[in-house]
């Protein structure tokens, strides 16, 4: 059981560097849409929404390297508990704080809030079918050899 969850960390923790990366570049040109257009509110929610939707992927690939080195399953759990109901204040208070602020969209707060987690989502449905893909072809190359052997073995 524990040799499954240490091949699995690590390909986690590549996914989350990749939906961190793809959204520190959506955060950027939402920054970049806002240096053009700073009038714009729903230029300004995308931007507060992917910026604390970029936090809050850094905070759960942070917490998840520190639960994985947790040995007691149970205190595993409770420390990433912990970390959801943190996530869930701060998405509030974005969502509230959107509200508050009349130049601010809260439509476009609230479809920010969504970037890392559809990029990551993305990012693993991506990975599977490659991955899916690679090993279908290392089964078909494989088989293809076999044939090829066997029909020169009986030659």
């Amino acid at each position: 059981m524990l040799g499954q969850g240490a091949e699995i960390i690590p390909s986690l923790e590549i996914q989350l560097k990749r939906t961190v990366k793809s959204t520190a570049i959506i955060v950027a040109f939402m920054a970049l849409a806002l240096v053009f257009d700073f009038q714009n509110s729903v230029y300004k929610g995308l931007f507060i929404g992917s910026l604390v939707s970029l936090q809050n992927a850094i905070l759960l690939s942070k917490r998840i390297k520190r639960a994985s080195a947790i040995k007691d399953v149970g205190k595993a759990i409770a420390h990433m508990r912990r970390g959801l109901f943190i996530r869930l204040i701060i998405i509030m208070a974005t969502l509230w704080l959107s509200i508050r602020i009349p130049t601010v969209n809260v439509n476009a707060a609230a479809v920010g809030l969504f970037v890392a987690p559809v990029l990551s989502v993305a990012d693993f449905i991506i990975t599977l079918i490659k991955e899916s893909t690679l090993k279908q072809n290392a089964l078909n190359n494989n088989k293809v050899k076999q044939i090829q052997r066997e029909g020169g073995e009986n030659a």
